[in-house]
């Protein structure tokens, strides 16, 4: 199969528009984006428009199908192990129209591919070339030629999250931590069995406090995976029907033997509470739908079940734990370069 490119063609953003407006009479508060190479002013692609659709469920077809096939589209993908993601095609225009959930990942992650590449020549050149070189050989299927671009698509998207990723200073400290003489020490433990038990007992505790309003309740961070060193820290994922609403969460929380230490506003609408008592712990709220608990939940995964990607992982954090550091959060944003790699590697 040969792979043909055509050079930027300015009616791509006109057929974007015209498919627009037909999923919006379809469904008239749809989020829509065009993503993809055509979305890319300048750069080379394949003459398809790449539509992006997020919905509430994109394995509840009946919440959306319905209304696109009424107006000429069907479904002709349907990948309920990669976040429930479907493609339809439309009645006319070469168009590929991706459905994914609401909170999903893989949606941040198209929009910083697409935004990257419009602001910087550098990496839309790189591409571009990389395609027309890959699209002189002869591919079996339109995916091998897809896989054969992971490698630069994967860099791209490492120097555009590093770059681009979301403030780390918009932090309100609702509990003062007294200021520590000289530099922090990182230590490092090989992985403890008894870590999943500290775990077990604090969701038990956690689910006893809340009860339905523990939407979930997750063992994330390195002592969640097997094998792992880290710090006899626990941390925990909690989903809350609305991390801003702290009244109906922290009294109870708080009763329990938790402490609320902040609020990122300008993150997730994020908080973090701590326990007075041992075990150290970690209590990382959200609201449901949120991209971070997909991100999170991937790198957990992710360092479960890929050897080199926990190796590469635990080699990062042994030789930075042997460096010297003002802050624990200094340590935590050094590591920043290799955790966005290995969920990078994971989502693609």
């Amino acid at each position: 199969m040969n792979i043909e490119l055509a050079e930027y063609d300015p009616m791509w953003p006109g057929l974007y528009e015209r498919e627009r407006r037909r999923v919006l009479t379809a469904l008239p508060n749809a989020v829509l984006e065009h993503v993809g190479s055509t979305s890319v002013p300048g750069l080379c692609a394949k003459p398809v428009v790449d539509l992006m659709l997020v919905v509430a469920d994109a394995a509840d077809e009946a919440s959306y199908v319905p209304a696109l096939e009424a107006v000429g589209y069907r479904v002709v993908v349907r990948e309920d192990d990669w976040h429930h993601h479907r493609i339809l095609k439309g009645p006319d225009t070469n168009i590929n129209l991706h459905v994914f959930p609401r909170g999903c990942a893989q949606v941040r992650r198209h929009l910083l591919f697409r935004d990257w590449l419009r602001a910087n020549e550098a990496d839309r050149e790189l591409y571009a070339s990389v395609k027309r070189k890959l699209a002189e050989s002869d591919w079996e299927r339109v995916q091998d030629y897809a896989a054969a671009k992971s490698t630069v698509v994967l860099g791209i998207l490492e120097r555009a999250y590093l770059e681009w990723r979301l403030p780390s200073d918009d932090v309100e400290f609702v509990t003062e931590v007294p200021a520590m003489a000289g530099a922090v020490r990182i230590v490092l433990e090989e992985h403890n069995p008894e870590w999943a038990r500290w775990y077990a007992v604090e969701e038990e505790r956690i689910r006893g406090a809340l009860g339905e309003v523990a939407v979930r309740v997750e063992h994330v961070g390195s002592t969640s995976v097997p094998g792992l060193a880290a710090k006899p820290l626990i941390d925990i994922l909690l989903v809350v029907p609305d991390s801003d609403d702290e009244d109906a969460y922290v009294p109870a929380l708080v009763r329990a033997g938790y402490y609320l230490r902040l609020r990122q506003h300008g993150w997730h609408e994020h908080r973090l509470l701590r326990r007075h008592e041992a075990p150290e712990v970690n209590l990382h709220v959200f609201s449901p739908a949120c991209e971070e608990l997909d991100r999170m939940l991937v790198f957990r995964d992710h360092l479960r079940s890929d050897d080199e990607a926990r190796e590469e992982y635990e080699r990062t954090k042994r030789a930075l734990a042997g460096g010297s550091w003002d802050r624990v959060q200094d340590y935590a944003d050094a590591k920043t370069r290799v955790v966005e790699r290995i969920i990078l590697r994971a989502l693609a």
